[in-house]
């Protein structure tokens, strides 16, 4: 069976049977209720609360099935009206955002158990062609592209050429003999504003205890001439993050724990004639790019969604049939890109910004430069591989989260912590009790549910604070050139927190910056009946993912409950808000935190 998550429990998930065919498709598939969720909790080891939230896209389906023909039974069904039906759910409006992907999941976790229970009341031949629709794959092969031919005179000279190019060396010269950074690798807040400008941005840092700036997303195109904005993180600067990154992944710069340094090599690039400069100028382009199309980390489904729509722009423009400029704005080719609405701003907003930084021209058609071609064509091979075919786009696969199996022996103590969320007003935290031999990665899913984050971002664990000794996962693919934190996997709560008022900070999300106070505040005989882990208190919502730390979620707060605020709707539509619904930041309830909970340990 494919890996399983939770999907949060929405209204949508239970809401009320209103049309006939819901009706019918209710009571059909009430009917196979008992024996599959008995089959998902002994054939899968998945909670019978689980189970019971899959079934809801099951009952949209088998309703979208009876309107699609005159069956009654949702133990079967013909391959055409199921294709019909598949389409219309998936295409349905839901609060949640990965509602394609967790009903395309649904509707498959309940093929399987027909089959496996031999539930199926159609034809065997019905069912392998119902089943083939969740396995199709569609492959489109890449065009071999002919590049022209250039000197490497002619390729150094359209390299330098490039706003990008410039504006890197300005970089490395501010950079000089080295600046102060933070331990995640940032710049101080005292240097933003002189890096910023060096990559052709108006921002500054704030100042300490300052409440930084909000602006809603894709507005900065509405900032009045000459505005200067105010961030309280580098990483809130995505084309200096960009630039800083790529830096690091070409090797110009060594990144330390509290300083950077320009290495030999941009030391070489530097000099005026060295021989080395196009070889410096092809990796640095390279890495850039990849960063640009393919490597932002972003929890919004449409991110994605613009990377392949840009990549394929880009290709298309190496490949001798150029896309014109007016597309990017036409609905019909947006929809044939695959992109919704705001897919389609961000698309519009990075083609830009690599225009701005000459790596394409929009004047008619957009256009790739000769000298920058070959480094889009290996950002493109590289970051959606498969050789030489393109890669389908495949339905996520959302997971049930399984209970995890207790160690055996039983743990010498329970913790209490108080999890506080630094900075928050007013007050947002937990009360959590656990056991002492959870190690610290497992102590991180408890906070992320606990928090209702999505865990879509990095996290570190400190003791210490800044400066101190830092926990967190490891591997090549958190190597950032800081030293490598110790693997939060091998290390257990109880052997930091062993005294009451010992305390540690968690830290989810480097660019909100979300900080957390983990304190202990008593030490609790263990009795092996309980659960791993409970929550026993709190206050206050968990704020939503990305909303720019608690000084941007106060402002969210502030804004979705004033409808005479200039973001009122906007921040409502984000927060998918129904009419007349308000937020209340103060609103907690731990009996939903321990159902998550319950749910994975």
């Amino acid at each position: 069976m494919a890996k399983k998550t939770t999907r949060p429990k929405s209204k949508t998930a239970h809401r009320n049977v209103t049309s006939v065919g819901e009706l019918r498709a209710s009571r059909a598939v009430d009917a196979i209720t008992p024996a599959f969720v008995d089959w998902c909790r002994e054939a899968e080891n998945v909670p019978a609360e689980d189970a019971l939230v899959l079934l809801g896209p099951v009952k949209r389906l088998v309703a979208a099935y009876f309107h699609a023909s005159p069956a009654a039974a949702a133990t079967n069904f013909e391959p055409a009206p199921f294709g019909l039906a598949m389409e219309a759910v998936l295409s349905e409006p839901d609060d949640e955002e990965d509602w394609a992907g967790f009903a395309f999941h649904a509707v498959h976790v309940y093929l399987e158990f027909l089959s496996a229970t031999d539930a199926w009341t159609g034809t065997d031949e019905d069912f392998e062609a119902v089943d083939d629709l969740f396995h199709m794959k569609e492959e489109r092969v890449l065009p071999q592209v002919t590049l022209p031919i250039l000197t490497e005179q002619e390729e150094l000279a359209g390299l330098e050429g490039t706003v990008l190019a410039q504006r890197m060396e300005a970089l490395l010269t501010w950079i000089g003999s080295g600046k102060d950074v933070t331990s995640t690798g940032a710049l101080r807040l005292k240097d933003i504003e002189a890096a910023a400008a060096a990559v052709g941005v108006a921002a500054r840092g704030a100042k300490a205890n300052a409440k930084r700036e909000q602006l809603p997303f894709f507005s900065l195109e509405h900032a009045p001439p000459g505005h200067v904005r105010t961030v309280k993180s580098m990483r809130e600067l995505p084309l200096l993050d960009k630039f800083w990154v790529a830096l690091d992944a070409s090797g110009l710069v060594d990144i330390g724990s509290t300083k950077v340094w320009p290495t030999p090599l941009a030391e070489e690039f530097l000099v005026p004639g060295h021989p080395g400069r196009l070889a410096v100028l092809r990796d640095f382009t390279t890495k850039f790019l990849a960063v640009a199309i393919v490597g932002e980390v972003e929890w919004a489904p449409w991110v994605p969604e613009a990377a392949m729509a840009q990549a394929s722009v880009l290709f298309a423009a190496c490949a001798n049939a150029p896309v014109p400029a007016a597309a990017l704005f036409d609905p019909d080719n947006l929809e044939a890109l695959d992109v919704n609405e705001f897919g389609a701003r961000l698309l519009q907003e990075r083609m830009a910004e690599l225009a701005e930084l000459g790596l394409v021209t929009m004047e008619g058609i957009i256009a790739v430069p000769p000298a920058v071609a070959p480094s889009i064509l290996a950002v493109v091979h590289a970051g959606f591989p498969n050789d030489d075919s393109w890669p389908a786009e495949q339905a996520p696969e959302p997971k049930i989260a399984k209970r995890k199996r207790r160690k055996s022996g039983a743990p010498a103590r329970l913790l209490q912590l108080k999890v506080m969320l630094k900075g928050s007003k007013p007050p947002i935290w937990r009360r959590l009790v656990l056991r002492s031999d959870l190690t610290l990665d497992q102590m991180h899913q408890v906070l992320q549910l606990s928090f209702g984050w999505m865990d879509s971002h990095l996290h570190e664990f400190q003791v210490g604070g800044y400066g101190g000794t830092a926990y967190g996962p490891v591997g090549p693919e958190f190597d950032f050139g800081d030293p490598m934190p110790i693997d939060e996997s091998a290390v257990k709560i109880g052997e930091l927190l062993s005294a009451e008022k010992d305390a540690i900070t968690y830290v989810y999300d480097f660019g909100d910056d979300w900080q957390h106070t983990v304190t202990l505040e008593k030490v609790l005989p263990y009795d092996g009946g309980v659960p791993a882990v409970r929550c026993t208190g709190g206050r206050g919502a968990g704020p939503a993912e990305d909303s720019g730390g608690v000084w941007g979620w106060e402002s969210m707060v502030e804004a979705v409950n004033d409808p005479s605020h200039e973001q009122h709707d906007e921040y409502r539509d984000w927060l998918g808000l129904a009419a007349g619904e308000l937020l209340d930041p103060k609103a907690f309830d731990p009996g939903e935190v321990n159902v998550r909970l319950l749910a994975s340990f």
